[in-house]
């Protein structure tokens, strides 16, 4: 693949990371407060289920995007032309082991999601 459409790609696929980890971020974030500061507002069982919900689909969501600009990311190392691979950062690319990324990307958010859902119940 030409340098100039790879970077172009990574770079929107980049962008996308950025865009998801604020909201995921803000989301857990105000899980945190809400399950800190107000337990008492978590005896109703439909708020339970709508914060676990909101909790579930947000954080499965926020994966799956994680995961294909991580499989995407992964592609582009592998589609340096000659020139990008032959560079220094061609070189710190082409080592990262996005496999394991993706998998820990995963795995952080389950963690996550199943010590929220173990507070709220």
């Amino acid at each position: 693949m030409r340098s100039d459409l790879l970077v172009s790609v990574t770079s929107n696929r980049a962008g996308d990371a950025r865009a998801i980890l604020l909201p995921f971020s803000l989301a857990h974030t105000v899980l945190g407060i809400i399950l800190a500061w107000s337990p008492a507002g978590l005896e109703d069982s439909s708020v339970q289920l709508a914060i676990a919900a909101w909790t579930v689909l947000g954080s499965l969501w926020s994966a799956m995007t994680m995961d294909g600009v991580l499989a995407d990311m992964g592609a582009g190392a592998k589609d340096m032309d000659e020139e990008m691979a032959n560079s220094h950062i061609g070189r710190n690319w082409a080592k990262i082991p996005f496999g394991a990324l993706r998998a820990v990307s995963v795995v952080i958010v389950v963690l996550l999601v199943v010590a929220e859902l173990m507070a709220i119940y």
